[in-house]
């Protein structure tokens, strides 16, 4: 609190009555006068900051009394009141009160002084004036209050000592009487009024209130507040008007100052970092400042309010904390330091110092903590204790200026070569400058001597002389302490190892160096010299050079080399490298060599006396090839002992590519002078050369602008096209493409336009004879131009279309292949049925004749049963054998497995045992299930040809998973695949036949009993479907063929649903069916069946017949017709032709070839379905109603 407060506190508690307190306009009090803590009992310190409800009952609190008696002040100046309040015991006490405003300088409100008398139990004031007297008396004894009595009549005040102390006024006139305009005089001329305002506001004879400052004399102006009202009055004027004057300076300053100080706090708590918290005394969190809130990360202190602070802290640090606490609960300072994360995440450390709060009686009340965020500061810390650790910081050093007493750590001692024990006494600065490098020393003083005049920080970069000879790169870093006269007195400092970095930089200073020199130099001798320079100073050896090498002779040529002093004798000259040792081995391996000591090292041994001879013990030479082999050699020599680093030799590598390519370019340059001579020549030469190229080459050559017209066109044009070099110029070559071309043509033409190089695209070309050739175009853009080449593949595109149909045919005789391997049991399986069928009928017309029309059913049921088998067996062979390349699809293995099983018992004989091992869940696999089940049918033929006298196939499927180990072996990407294995119990394959297996027209069967095509297809099959073939077999002991598919993810094959009609409907009225078909037997059965159902009927017997039905009137809801009709038209043409007047007839096809095979490469249209040979009536039956009621 600030010194006037504090004056205007030891005021207020000079008087037990009245109470006199202050209030802000919040309501808060600022003030709290001795009489206040005598009539109300509380302390000041409880109730500074309270708000004034506090002196209120709950009753007056509840109706608004506070704030209404404010109110009521703002508005009429005071406000009065005679009330109940209540003590700091809870009991209540009867006051007289008066609320009055308190203004600022400039007028407006700034606060509230309320002055309270006890009344005891009195309830009502009977005497006003006396009590206003009783109150004035005792108001005055506090100093606070000044007197003053005005004889309107006579124009004089007077007023006692203290009136006339806040007016600035003669005491003793003041006494006797003075005319009022004097007093007014020392108003503060913006609060003025004058005598006659003054007796006007009297002439109502109520009461006067009013604030205003006076200035008394040269003083400081001060603020008070008057109060007074007429006591005698002649019944037209006032003739004595008596009141008092308050000094409220004080309040006024106090309350200011209360709220500078809370906004000045406010202030400090939003701008500190610090997390500054206020806590119960059991650690629960109330308050955090605005730093808080930001360094713990926390958006919403509502959320965290009234959490407990510990639990913030974990493990260790929380029981730091806890201690912290209870130090502070006991009235001394916690404090610790330790990690905690904030409410984010973010891991800090804080170093944390906690403090009680106390309260009136000295007691801890709360607890302040303060955690300021240390965690870079600990980083730091952490970073210097590693460099310490790792050797970076190479000592510590104190210098006491004054003294010139240089001390150090151990490390200080052997960076400079001191002794360790003689530093830690204290040596002089002379004693460690003697270790600084003689070129560094002028800087390193000049800068010492800066930093002890000056005061300032201390940097300087330079090298000391380490115990072997060898100079080390040092950073010092230091502070030269001044005492108040501005004298030096300490010179603390670390130094830090830079040796590395130093180096590298001064190695990268040099390269740049030498690439600024070498490119004004053209003469090889030059270039060596200034590399061999640059290399030799950088790495500070004894010699430098450069050689060229012949690699065949192992001789080198060294230029005149870099020399560190005169006492080092040059090398240049040549020499042969097999006198100094075997490293030339090395260097032709296009490897670095860098030996450090040529005693030690194998390859030198053999020539260390001439090393020696040369003052060479340590050598790093760099190789430097052209086309494979050793052209050149930089190299580096000491004359001691030296460990090359990495670092050197990379910069070595680096002088020596430098020193080649400035070579190169030389050498380059020279021959570009030497061209240049002759460069007339040498362009016509290549012009003729480009011109013969242009004009022999068969590719068509051409130039074209960036929209593809052409500018040039070499013969070749004419020759493969016969289009004269005039016809062609000056336009594209739209013309001349093939229609089906030109949109493919103009997308690359675009894209050449757009700077994209285009190779091996392809299109045709039509020739003058009207045919079309097919190129293959390569095509780069250059400067908006195109330069264009196309090979003639017309013959290539040919022989690849025989070679498909070639292959085709070989696929089609090696499936005819198997095919004819099913002949024989496929023959004697079809005279059983039809002997089953011929047997079944001969009966029924016997039992007919003899009238046992009873038995008959079972003799139908006989030939149905066998005429079923034969259709089975029919449809099976008619898709095996069928032509048309099928696409993939999804295909249930299993279930093709199951439908080829009674196909392949047939075909392998009743000699051998086939066994089918479907695995559950077997996964899809995207596949053309026709060439599937020709590959597993020709295995299982190979496999009964590997059991001549009988056995056992057995047929197996599984999901497999291949992971890493399983695809080396099987050559195949990890993942899911199922297989088909073929196992036989044969006479097996040896390792010479399981590595041919594959070979097309590989065989070990007899001349004329297979083509050796079958495994190939097989293999190329299985590849293209992405999966392998793997073959398990040694002799003896039979063989397994196991093929690999991958797993399909998308949807599987649809289920079979088997065609199970129910009874058919009869015809509608009218319906009519056509019924074409070139077998009369057939054509009456279908019309008595559908006549039956009710259905009109017509006949044709051929597609010419049929036709004519079609073109007339006739009324035909479907046409059931064979395709395979004869006359010259068959079913399917004679339906398109038909549809041609009638668009929307249905057409049922019947026919006896494989349903897929019907229709050739063309599709079904819409209202067009296919019934297979042979078919049960009542199915024909059932798909005709379903067709012509729309199905």
């Amino acid at each position: 609190m600030s010194e006037t407060m504090a004056h205007g506190q030891q005021i207020l508690n000079g008087a037990i009555d009245p109470a006199i307190i202050s209030f802000d306009l919040e309501g808060r009090i600022t003030s709290w006068s001795e009489g206040a803590r005598h009539i109300l009992g509380w302390t000041e310190a409880e109730m500074l900051g309270a708000p004034a409800d506090r002196i209120f009952t709950p009753e007056d609190v509840a109706g608004g009394r506070p704030a209404f008696e404010r109110d009521e002040a703002l508005r009429t100046g005071r406000g009065r009141d005679e009330r109940w309040h209540v003590r700091a015991d809870g009991s209540r006490v009867f006051t007289q009160g008066e609320m009055m405003v308190l203004r600022a300088g400039t007028g407006a409100a700034s606060g509230f002084i309320k002055t309270l008398r006890d009344r005891g139990g009195q309830r009502r004031v009977d005497q006003p004036l006396r009590g206003s007297q009783d109150w004035a008396a005792a108001a005055l004894g506090t100093g606070l209050v000044g007197f003053f009595d005005w004889d309107v009549a006579a124009g004089l005040v007077r007023a006692d000592e203290r009136f006339a102390t806040l007016h600035g006024l003669d005491a003793a006139r003041l006494a006797e009487g003075m005319p009022l305009a004097q007093v007014l005089a020392a108003v503060h001329p913006e609060d003025r009024v004058s005598a006659e305002r003054l007796s006007a506001t009297l002439a109502g004879r109520g009461e006067y209130t009013r604030q205003f400052r006076v200035v008394p004399g040269a003083g400081k102006a001060r603020s008070v507040l008057m109060r007074g009202r007429c006591y005698e009055w002649d019944g037209k004027q006032a003739l004595r008007f008596t009141g008092i004057v308050i000094d409220i300076s004080a309040a006024l300053d106090a309350q200011e100052a209360l709220r500078a100080s809370e906004a000045f706090n406010r202030q400090v708590l939003a701008s500190s970092p610090d997390c500054i918290k206020v806590l119960d005394l059991d650690g629960t969190l109330r308050f955090m400042s605005e730093g808080g809130l930001r360094a713990m990360e926390i958006d919403d202190f509502a959320a965290f309010k009234g959490c407990h602070w510990p639990d913030f802290c974990h493990g260790y640090e929380r029981g730091a904390l806890q201690a912290a606490l209870a130090t502070a609960r006991a009235g001394g300072r916690g404090h610790f330091q330790g990690y905690a994360d904030t409410v984010k995440g973010n891991r800090r450390y804080w170093d944390v110092v906690v403090t009680p709060m106390l309260d009136a009686g000295g007691r801890p009340d709360r607890l302040l903590a303060i955690s300021r965020d240390v965690t870079e500061a600990q980083a730091a810390g952490e970073r210097i204790g590693l460099a310490l650790d790792t050797g970076v910081v190479l000592g510590t050093w104190v210098w006491n200026v004054a003294r010139d007493q240089l001390t150090g750590d151990a490390r200080f001692a052997d960076t400079f070569g001191l002794d360790p024990e003689a530093l830690t006494t204290g040596l002089a600065l002379r004693a460690a400058a003697a270790a600084i490098h003689p070129d560094d020393l002028a800087q390193v003083a000049e800068r010492v001597g800066q930093a002890v005049s000056r005061g300032e920080p201390y940097r300087a970069e330079y090298r000391v002389r380490r115990p072997d000879g060898s100079w080390r790169w040092i950073e010092a870093n230091g502070h030269c302490e001044l005492d108040p006269a501005g004298e030096p007195t300490r010179f603390p400092g670390i130094l830090i190892d830079i040796d590395s970095r130093k180096r590298q930089e001064l190695r990268q200073a040099a390269l740049i160096e030498l690439g600024d020199h070498l490119r004004g130099l053209s003469h090889p001798a030059a270039i060596a010299a200034a590399a061999s320079q640059v290399l030799g100073a950088a790495l500070q050896v004894s010699r430098a050079g450069y050689g060229s090498v012949d690699a065949a002779r192992e001789v080198i040529e060294i230029e005149p080399d870099w020399c560190a002093g005169p006492g080092i004798a040059s090398v240049a000259g040549r020499h042969a490298f097999r006198d100094f040792g075997s490293y030339i081995d090395d260097l032709k391996r296009n490897e670095v060599v860098a030996i450090p000591d040529v005693r030690q090292d194998p390859r030198t041994g053999a020539g260390v006396a001439r090393l020696g001879a040369l003052q060479i013990r340590a050598l790093l030479n760099v190789p430097l090839m052209k086309d494979g082999r050793l052209a050149a050699v930089v190299l580096a020599h000491t004359d001691a002992e030296h460990p090359w680093t990495e670092e050197e030799v990379a910069f070595a590598r680096a002088v020596a590519d430098r020193t080649w390519a400035a070579m190169e370019q030389a050498r380059a340059g020279a021959e570009l002078q030497r061209i240049n001579e002759t460069l007339e020549q040498q362009v016509a030469r290549r012009t003729q050369e480009r011109d013969g190229i242009w004009n022999a080459s068969q590719d068509l050559l051409g130039v074209a602008d960036a929209h593809g017209v052409w500018l040039s066109v070499n013969p070749a044009w004419t020759d493969k096209l016969g289009w004269s070099r005039e016809e062609i110029l000056g336009r594209t070559s739209e013309w001349l493409e093939h229609p089906e071309d030109r949109a493919a043509t103009h997308v690359a033409v675009i894209r050449l336009a757009g700077g994209s190089r285009v190779a091996d695209f392809e299109n045709r070309f039509r020739t003058r004879n009207g045919g079309y050739r097919s190129f293959s175009w390569v095509a780069v853009p250059v400067e908006g131009k195109l330069f264009c080449s196309a090979r003639d593949i017309t013959e290539q595109k040919l022989a690849a279309e025989r070679l498909a149909r070639a292959e085709e045919a070989l696929r089609q005789s090696q499936k005819m292949e198997a095919v004819g391997q099913l002949t024989g049991g496929v023959a004697h399986d079809f005279n059983n049925l039809l002997t089953g069928i011929t047997g079944s009928l001969e009966l029924m017309s016997l039992r007919i004749g003899q009238g046992r029309i009873s038995e008959l059913e079972h003799y139908v049921a006989a030939a149905q049963g066998a005429a079923r088998r034969a259709a089975a067996l029919t449809h099976r062979l008619l898709a095996f054998s069928r032509r048309q390349t099928l696409a993939p699809s999804p295909t249930n293995i299993n279930r093709l497995v199951a439908g080829m099983e009674e196909l392949i018992r047939r075909t392998v004989g009743p000699e051998i045992e086939v066994e089918v091992v479907g695995a559950a869940g077997l996964w899809p696999a995207l596949i053309d299930a026709n060439q599937l089940e020709n590959a597993l049918l020709n295995l299982c033929i190979n496999a009964r040809d590997a059991m001549p006298e009988g056995g056992r196939i057995t047929i197996e499927t599984a999901n497999r998973w291949l992971d890493e180990r399983a695809i080396r072996e099987q050559d195949l990407a990890p993942g899911q695949y199922l297989s088909l294995c073929v196992t036989d119990t044969g006479t097996g394959m040896a390792p010479e036949v399981i590595e041919r297996a594959f070979d097309p027209f590989f065989t070990t069967k007899p001349l004329g009993q297979g083509t050796g095509l079958g495994l190939s297809m097989i293999y190329g099959f299985v590849r293209q479907s992405g999966g392998q073939v793997r073959i398990y077999s040694e002799p003896g002991q039979g063989t397994t063929m196991c093929l690999y598919l991958p797993r399909h993810h998308g949807p599987g094959e649809e289920s079979a649903r088997p065609d199970l009609p129910s009874a058919a409907p009869g015809a509608g009225k009218g319906e009519a069916v056509l019924v074409v078909d070139d077998e009369a037997t057939i054509r009456q059965l279908i019309s008595e069946v559908l006549e039956e159902l009710g259905y009109a009927v017509l006949e044709a017997e051929d597609g010419a017949g049929g036709l004519g039905i079609l073109q007339s009137d006739a009324r035909i809801d479907l046409l059931v017709t064979d395709v395979g009709l004869t006359g010259g038209m068959n079913g399917r043409q004679m339906a398109d032709a038909a549809r041609l007047a009638r668009p929307d007839l249905k057409v049922l096809f019947i026919t006896g070839y494989a349903e897929n095979a019907v229709m050739g490469s063309r599709p079904l249209e819409a209202g067009m379905h296919v019934l297979t040979k042979p078919f049960a009536m009542d199915i024909l039956a059932h798909r005709v109603t379903t067709l012509i009621a729309g199905g």
